[in-house]
């Protein structure tokens, strides 16, 4: 059993009880002069001993006042609707070869293998972990109170010659896992998330708002003769779903801001 009073780690054991001093860092110290927590975890790695507290965040209520559109993708990873792109292109490159590491190591079927593809699958997981950290983090770096998401369970995937291809590349991005750490994260901010269904928002003009223009990869050709960002475009759809003021910035193509992760 494990308990923390009074700044010490209290560790009750089947022989002793164990008593120690842990290092607090300032948002750990933060969060716990905030909110109460449930029965610490504790943990051992490499010789060390690691302990994660579960905090009882309260769910707070907001007055919405302006919404911002995410539209979340594979090599782009997100597209806000203030004219924001958020891409790594260092990070999928390490991907990549991650991947093709697995499927070497997968291939081979020995026991040194597996135990190499268990180290690489951690490696992985702790990456993408960070990495959907700092681009939630980057998102939530806004004015508006109120982030629109797509609820991509709705998401049907068209039929088409490669299907299973998309499909798989779809599933190597944790959406989930970005969705789940931009909602705990804009609650702790005093924010909200809201999910929408993103039907036809990449087929329609933002500005119109009629299905009207056609999308060409990163373009989107409306009928007026303007050429917008299409994902950008499709960000300013979802977030008016939410059916409040829109946070909006350049949408024209080749004008939006690009932000690599790697720097935030």
């Amino acid at each position: 059993m494990v308990r923390f009073s009074n700044g010490l780690i209290n560790i009750t054991t089947e022989g002793k009880r164990v008593s120690t001093k842990p290092y607090i860092y300032p948002k750990l110290q933060e969060m716990l002069d905030t909110y109460d927590f449930g029965d610490p975890l504790i943990s051992e790695k490499n010789g060390e001993i690691w302990v994660s507290f579960s905090f009882k965040v309260p769910d707070i209520n907001i007055k919405p006042k302006l919404a911002l559109g995410i539209d979340l993708g594979i090599r782009r990873f997100a597209a806000t609707s203030n004219g924001q792109i958020f891409i790594d292109r260092s990070f999928n490159k390490s991907k990549r070869k991650l991947r093709y590491l697995r499927r070497s190591l997968q291939s081979k079927g020995t026991k040194s293998a597996k135990r190499h593809l268990k180290k690489l699958r951690r490696t992985e997981r702790n990456r993408n972990k960070d990495f959907n950290h700092k681009l939630a983090n980057a998102i939530l770096k806004t004015k508006a109170n109120v982030i629109v998401l797509e609820d991509l369970d709705l998401v049907r995937l068209k039929k088409k010659k490669h299907a299973y291809q998309n499909k798989n590349r779809i599933s190597q991005v944790g959406f989930g896992y970005l969705r789940q750490m931009i909602t705990y994260k804009a609650n702790l901010l005093g924010k909200q998330v809201v999910l929408v269904n993103p039907a036809y928002t990449s087929q329609t003009d933002c500005i119109t708002g009629k299905r009207e223009g056609e999308r060409a990869g990163c373009r989107f050709y409306a009928k007026s003769g303007l050429v917008y960002d299409a994902d950008v475009n499709a960000a300013v759809n979802i977030a008016r779903l939410a059916k409040l003021p829109t946070s909006l910035g350049n949408l024209l193509c080749g004008q939006v801001v690009c932000l690599s992760t790697n720097r935030l």
